[in-house]
């Protein structure tokens, strides 16, 4: 097909053809873009949790919704990107080269994405985290099931999310965020984290075995941030065995 212009805006590559666009970004301009997307979530899901613990259920259940949208958006990021990441990084016996430039996927190319496109890929991502962690079920991480099955869940976590912020009537029935019940909000906001969590894994084992090491990019700073959500029973005995070390040590330093 005839390309008619090539323009480099921000980092950013556009080759206009008569019937399609073709969007291409730089290695680096992909990277900090997944890196804010996954910050951006890894702050919803904060804040989600502080508005749980302060009985706005409404709102925590609607910003929660809105971080596994922000994770489905760096999810296709990084699917796109992946393999440009990992070229200077000298992986499975591959020399170390320079990252190319990555070909941003449909879903990325326009500013508008439907809502439901974005949470049927965050539930189908989620549908993973049982296999991800138990070997007897791997097959539910690498073969997850069609798009299409997550539908019916995409919508339900659409209109809680509109649920969270919106007044609405239903018959002779005013619906309010204020009124919308605690319960089922904890398991939604570990479920998020353990979400999020299981991408920042994927990045890191990723680059683990990388013979360049100068060129590996860590994002731990952001999974430190989701693991009291994720496992808060875990992280409190952590913190608490951390504290019964560093109590005496304090002590001692202080005398």
């Amino acid at each position: 097909m005839e390309t008619n212009a090539h323009v480099l805006d921000g980092g950013c590559w556009t080759l206009m053809a008569q019937h399609e666009q073709v969007e291409r970004v730089s290695a680096e301009f992909a990277r900090d873009w997944w890196k804010t997307l996954m910050a951006n979530s890894c702050a919803l899901l904060k804040d989600g949790a502080i508005l749980a613990a302060h009985g706005s259920a409404g709102r925590a259940q609607a910003l929660l919704v809105l971080a596994m949208e922000e994770l489905a958006k760096a999810r296709w990021l990084y699917d796109a990107a992946e393999y440009e990441w990992s070229r200077p990084l000298g992986l499975y016996g591959l020399p170390s080269t320079k990252s190319g430039t990555v070909l941003l996927p449909s879903e990325l190319s326009t500013r508008r994405l439907p809502h439901l496109q974005k949470l049927q890929a965050a539930e189908q991502f989620s549908s993973g985290l049982g296999g991800f962690w138990d070997a007897s079920r791997r097959e539910e991480y690498y073969f997850p099931a069609d798009l299409i099955t997550f539908e019916e869940a995409a919508r339900r976590r659409n209109a809680d999310k509109q649920a969270g912020f919106y007044v609405d009537r239903l018959g002779d029935a005013v619906l309010t965020p204020l009124a919308i019940p605690s319960e089922g909000i904890d398991p939604f906001l570990r479920r998020a984290a353990q979400s999020l969590e299981m991408h920042l894994i994927e990045d890191h084992t990723r680059q683990q075995d990388a013979v360049a090491v100068h060129a590996i990019d860590s994002v731990q700073d952001l999974h430190w941030e989701v693991l009291p959500y994720a496992h808060p029973e875990l992280f409190a005995d952590f913190a608490d065995r951390i504290g019964d070390v560093a109590g005496p040590a304090a002590e001692a330093e202080g005398e």
